[in-house]
């Protein structure tokens, strides 16, 4: 088995090196990111979200109205099962996709969403910081997200009438990858045993941290909503709150009959998670656990002992900025290890900061959960680098 297991991470190895050659041969595209504002009904957020994309992103809206890559459109029966699935765990998001179909002129059922239900994950590190460990008092969640720059760069400020506002980057057009809410409330992930095909029914992480925003205030009413949802990823979730509570729910989705869910509370006040599991109970699920990811956590807790109880805002910048394998933030993007954005939440102030793109090359923005209605656009600068040693950084540990 654990041979069978390393022959999988050299072939990886090859494809990743094989995608870096091709992609350094062709001109390095450009970095966009965008904040778009939207607010109103849910199905008026769709529809916002469409009008968008059609005028200034149609390469955009086209892939969300296609079918998966060499496959053809899910019939229309699976479409609408996964829709009262997903509609029963997050509410409102059937009728954003609806708006969002309605306003680019295709059948909802034909949404990607409903298709995507698992994909090539990307990498994370995140991490909190209770106030015992900052100079100011303050308690904080940093987050960086490394991926490939062919990915959504969508922050949205979402203002429905009913639910509470939040902000967030999106996936799957409705879904979300991160964010923080009105009340305080703290979400982000980072994908674990990545190349495990996901078994039974249920929503992906995209679907669950969207019903987290919406639904819960705390870390209680999250936890109580991961126990009721049908849950079908692998994934380390961060969750942190107004009153200081945090934990990482360790998830693991690998057979119908074969699914946990372990949380994970902070040790001296700190909490790190990147692209593993830490937990003994998930031990048996720890597969494909590379080297750069227990770099990366190892770095990233030991920075922040090293400079607890002293710890605030520009100390957490500067640990985001660090380059791996000190740090991570990483620029092998043709390998999908790029830093694609980083985030600093305050929970305390319920406030955030993002670099968008790589932080040691551009600069933080303050984002605002009230502000206007209307699209920003922010182009970032980056430099796409070779991994030195793949062999050692895609190394599966035992």
């Amino acid at each position: 088995m654990l041979g069978c297991r390393r022959m999988l991470g050299y072939i990886f190895i090859l494809l990743a090196e094989r995608i870096e050659n091709m992609e350094n041969n062709e001109k390095k595209e450009p970095m966009i990111f965008d904040i778009l504002v939207a607010e109103r009904s849910n199905y008026e957020v769709g529809k916002q979200r469409a009008a968008t994309l059609k005028e200034y992103y149609p390469e955009d809206l086209n892939y969300f109205m296609s079918p998966m890559e060499g496959q053809d459109y899910i019939s229309a029966a699976t479409a609408h099962k996964r829709m009262m699935l997903i509609d029963n765990i997050c509410s409102g998001f059937v009728d954003e996709v609806q708006g969002f179909a309605d306003e680019a002129g295709i059948e909802p059922e034909k949404i990607i969403c409903y298709a995507n239900s698992y994909h090539n994950a990307p990498h994370c590190c995140q991490f909190g910081v209770l106030p015992v460990n900052t100079s100011d008092g303050h308690f904080y969640v940093g987050r960086s997200y490394e991926y490939f720059v062919r990915d959504e760069r969508s922050l949205c400020i979402t203002r429905v009438t009913g639910k509470p506002k939040h902000m967030g980057f999106s996936l799957q057009n409705a879904g979300r990858m991160d964010g923080m809410n009105e009340y305080g409330l703290v979400v982000s992930m980072s994908s674990t045993a990545y190349l495990k095909p996901l078994g039974g029914d249920g929503c992906e992480f995209w679907v669950a941290i969207r019903a987290l925003l919406d639904r819960c205030k705390d870390v209680y009413e999250a936890q109580c909503l991961f126990e009721e949802i049908p849950l079908c990823t692998n994934a380390n979730f961060l969750v942190a709150d107004a009153s200081n509570q945090v934990a990482v729910f360790e998830a693991a989705s690998f057979a119908s009959d074969k699914k946990r869910l372990s949380v994970r509370k902070p040790f001296g006040g700190l909490l790190v998670a990147t692209n593993h599991y830490v937990s003994h109970e998930m031990k048996e699920f720890d597969e494909y656990h590379f080297w750069h990811s227990e770099m990366r956590y190892s770095s990233v807790m030991n920075s922040l002992l090293r400079d607890a109880p002293d710890l605030d805002d520009e100390k957490i910048r500067n640990l985001l900025s660090t380059p791996y394998p000190n740090g991570p933030c990483c620029h092998y993007y043709s390998s999908g290890m790029g830093t694609l954005r980083s985030m600093i939440f305050d929970v305390t102030e319920k406030k955030l900061k993002v670099s968008f793109g790589p932080p040691d090359r551009n600069p933080w923005h303050e984002v605002d959960i009230d502000a206007p209605v209307g699209l920003q656009e922010i182009v970032c600068k980056y430099d796409d680098v070779k991994i030195e040693n793949p062999e050692q950084f895609w190394r599966e540990m035992d």
